[in-house]
């Protein structure tokens, strides 16, 4: 309970100070000395709604934190309303109880910088173990509870029944998000720690990170053709130092200290390999991994792709993903077309000119392929670039905006098309913005279990529900 013996904190405070010296001769004076705690409050509440619309993972955590800070602010609402009827302004001149409204603040501000940590997955990763993450869960929900209490707010009573099946919520999420990370692979910190170096070098001295050189004559024609060996200005090529298949592609518009960032981010076995740079008659071109079956679009414009390999497709893009997310990458631009399918038909993501860090002082600017994109595209990201006078310096993209266009690249790969084919882009928009979506109706099959795949594809699509795509195994 509050208690009304002195305090650092209180007495530090000149406005604290106010409250335990001077008689109110109104209900106004006392709301006005809270009105500042108030609208941080407020502010603090409206901050970890945002972090639980956009968690990437833990999403269960976080609506169990938001419940309480919401419901504890509605009843805040309803003191300061009926103050001058219910006489709890008695309650809020005593220095007691100015000092529960502090504390109610700090553990708000609390509760914010730890959702917001296991909310993605590059903070989730900054805890010990998932003991620690549910350790810190149960101490901030025991400090909020007291503080309740103190400040006499009317919020539901968590009993014995209600917190046990949070615990068991909390410990389902925590175990969804550890079996995540294991997905990954035993290399996933290690190729994050590189990635993170390369970072710091980059903002610290651009000039000094280069992508890796590949000498001309490294490079070979294969033994022997094949009719898809040049594909538009991709060439296939041996990479005599490793053995092994090769594409080589002008370009220019990538920074070297970017190539060199994806040069690690291809060590993982979802994204696609970048080698080095090559001057090829005094051009620069890039040397990458060999996708023998072109991209995802180009093989089931082809082919009849099996559903038991559409599964093992999206779990592995899922895994690329996870991927780049623990190395705060954003991809921007995810699409059958971007998916790269290799002679053993393994697929890798790939085409990284859109792709950003998370917490880049700038957006990636999709304009330019906005009308080839549009199909994938979040309709906060048709919003903006429908009208870019207005919205072109804000910044939208998020997390669930990735979570979107992996939703169409998964109804893509489900029914070997592209989404709104045949559309014109203003109908898309309108389409979209007005909360529609593609249809997602079932198919004919030959086998039962072909049908119950699809069944599972659509009612992900329909729930938004990818995460179950990130545990198959």
């Amino acid at each position: 309970m509050a208690s009304d013996k002195e305090d650092p904190a209180f007495s530090n405070s000149t406005a604290a100070a106010s409250v335990a010296t001077t008689a109110f001769n109104t209900i106004t004076d006392v709301v006005a000395l809270y009105i500042p705690l108030i609208g941080a409050v407020k502010l603090i509440v409206g901050e970890i709604y945002t972090i639980y619309e956009n968690a990437e993972c833990n999403k269960e955590i976080c609506l169990i934190m938001t419940n309480r800070v919401k419901a504890a602010e509605c009843s805040m609402d309803m003191i300061i309303r009926n103050m001058h009827v219910d006489d709890a302004e008695g309650d809020f001149r005593k220095k007691s109880y100015y000092l529960a409204f502090k504390r109610f603040e700090a553990i708000l501000i609390k509760i914010r910088d730890f959702t917001k940590g296991v909310s993605k997955l590059k903070g989730f990763k900054r805890f010990t173990n998932a003991k620690e993450v549910k350790s810190k869960y149960e101490k901030l929900t025991n400090e909020f509870d007291d503080c309740m209490r103190d400040l006499h707010f009317a919020i539901d009573a968590y009993n014995a029944v209600n917190r046990e099946k949070d615990s068991q919520k909390v410990d389902k999420a925590l175990e969804d998000v550890s079996r995540l990370l294991n997905n990954l692979g035993d290399d996933v910190k290690a190729l994050a720690q590189d990635v993170s170096f390369i970072k710091d070098r980059i903002t610290n001295q651009a000039n000094e990170v280069y992508a890796d050189k590949i000498k001309e004559n490294e490079l070979d024609n294969p033994p022997f053709s094949k009719p898809r060996d040049i594909r538009n200005s991709v060439i296939r090529k041996i990479y005599k130092p490793l053995g092994i298949e090769v594409a080589c592609k002008p370009e220019t518009k990538y920074k070297e200290s970017e190539l060199a960032i994806f040069g690690l981010l291809g060590q993982s076995p979802h994204i696609i390999r970048f080698y080095g740079l090559v001057n090829v008659d005094n051009r620069l071109n890039m040397v990458t991994e060999w996708a023998e079956y072109g991209n995802l679009k180009e093989l089931y414009s082809q082919y009849d792709v099996p559903w038991t390999r559409k599964i093992q497709i999206i779990r592995d893009i899922c895994r690329g993903i996870s991927f780049l997310r623990t190395v705060n990458i954003f991809h921007h631009d995810l699409r059958c077309e971007n998916i790269f399918v290799l002679h053993n038909l393994n697929i890798k993501i790939g085409n990284f000119k859109c792709a950003r860090k998370a917490d880049a002082d700038h957006s990636t600017n999709l304009k330019d392929l906005y009308t080839n994109i549009i199909s994938w595209m979040a309709p906060e990201l048709m919003q903006k670039y429908k009208d870019l006078s207005k919205h072109g310096n804000e910044r939208v993209y998020t997390f669930n905006c990735e979570m979107f266009s992996l939703g169409m690249l998964m109804w893509e790969l489900c029914y070997e098309k592209m989404p709104y084919e045949g559309w014109k882009v203003p109908q898309i928009v309108e389409h979209v913005l007005n909360g529609k979506r593609e249809d997602v109706s079932k198919g004919n099959f030959n086998t039962d279990d072909d049908k119950e795949i699809q069944i599972e594809f659509i009612n992900i699509i329909r729930k938004g529900n990818f995460k179950i795509l990130f545990f198959i195994r």
